[in-house]
């Protein structure tokens, strides 16, 4: 360690960018110090999550550490699972042009070909009933119209 002193180093209560409410590096000027969790300043929010995850851990006898480790992490969005995106699929594909209320309504996870953790949209939608008549035969032409094996 260098007893070297930095003129350009910043009063560390100062923040990594000047401002306040976050302690700075006097080291390393514009690198954030992150705290360690303040025990003296438990809100009950805190403790609500840590009784979510007793509970979590306490339906869960005998499963392995890291399996439950990873369920925590996902549970709170701790890592990020993708999304499959809807506009790349068949189904936007065939229908982005038509008038047909579309919402996702959740999703379910399962593994891509890879192996790697994806989650599917699960996606409701609605329209008049005359509607999706004149859509299903519209479908219908646009799917007759592809060109098949027999014409490649």
């Amino acid at each position: 360690m260098s007893d070297e002193i930095k003129k350009d180093a910043r009063n560390p209560s100062e923040g990594p960018n000047g401002e306040g409410g976050k302690l700075g590096s006097n080291a390393e000027p514009g690198v954030a110090i992150e705290p360690l969790f303040d025990y003296g300043d438990i809100t009950e929010r805190d403790k609500s999550v840590v009784n979510e995850v007793i509970e979590f851990l306490q339906t869960r006898p005998g499963v392995p550490s890291e399996m439950l480790i990873e369920e925590l992490k996902e549970k709170f969005q701790l890592v990020t699972i993708p999304m499959m995106n809807m506009e790349t699929s068949i189904w936007h594909q065939l229908t982005k042009d038509e008038r047909i209320g579309q919402m996702s309504q959740g999703f379910r996870q399962t593994v891509d070909k890879d192996g790697n953790k994806i989650r599917i949209p699960h996606i409701g939608f609605s329209a008049d009933l005359d509607y999706l008549d004149g859509f299903i035969n519209r479908l219908v032409n646009k799917i007759s119209a592809l060109p098949t094996e027999k014409d490649k």
